[in-house]
């Protein structure tokens, strides 16, 4: 919970940044790029969190590794929590970050899940309907979830949108059951 809170406070400080610069949307890259090395590299991760690696060699391989592939805004944020020893804190900063970012634009984050793949006009199809309805533009993220049977199932913000068989078939057991209940 307290890391939460830290890695809130260092996003907040780098969005506030990266707003007065006109650049949220590249630091917001930058630390797509940077958490992705993290979580798809297991030399790199262990590199970094290991407890004997020097702050020095911490910082010499992301200047190394993403000092042209970074904004030096993101280098130097990234260079902060190595010397203040908070790098374990970059994938919640992004987390928070992406966060704030969403809110600055006024985007919702959706999970758009269906029993098979959806073409482009079904996906175009689903993303217009949602943004109508919430008065938002949408980040999506479409997954395949065999077990919905057919139809969709959306989640964005504290709302679940579920137009599949399966929840169909999940509501009217619990209708049968309420009903059942009722009359005992």
């Amino acid at each position: 919970m307290a890391e939460q809170r830290v890695a809130k406070r260092y996003a907040k400080a780098l969005f506030n940044a990266a707003l007065k610069m006109d650049i949220v949307s590249s630091v917001s890259d930058d630390l797509t790029t940077i958490t992705n090395a993290i979580r798809n590299s297991d030399g790199f991760r262990e590199f970094l969190y290991n407890p004997r690696t020097s702050d020095t060699n911490k910082l010499a391989i992301f200047e190394k590794t993403f000092g042209d592939k970074v904004t030096a805004t993101t280098l130097s944020f990234i260079k902060l929590l190595v010397k203040k020893r908070r790098d374990d804190e970059i994938t919640g900063v992004k987390i928070a970050f992406d966060e704030l970012r969403r809110n600055h634009e006024q985007v919702i984050r959706a999970i758009i899940e269906s029993s098979s793949e959806l073409d482009d006009k079904q996906k175009k199809a689903v993303v217009a309907k949602i943004e109508e309805a919430t008065g938002k533009k949408l980040e999506t993220e479409f997954a395949i979830n065999p077990e919905l049977i057919m139809g969709v199932k959306v989640t964005y913000g504290d709302y679940v949108l579920d137009g599949s068989v399966r929840g169909q078939l999940n509501r009217m057991k619990e209708r049968l059951l309420y009903d059942v209940l009722k009359q005992a």
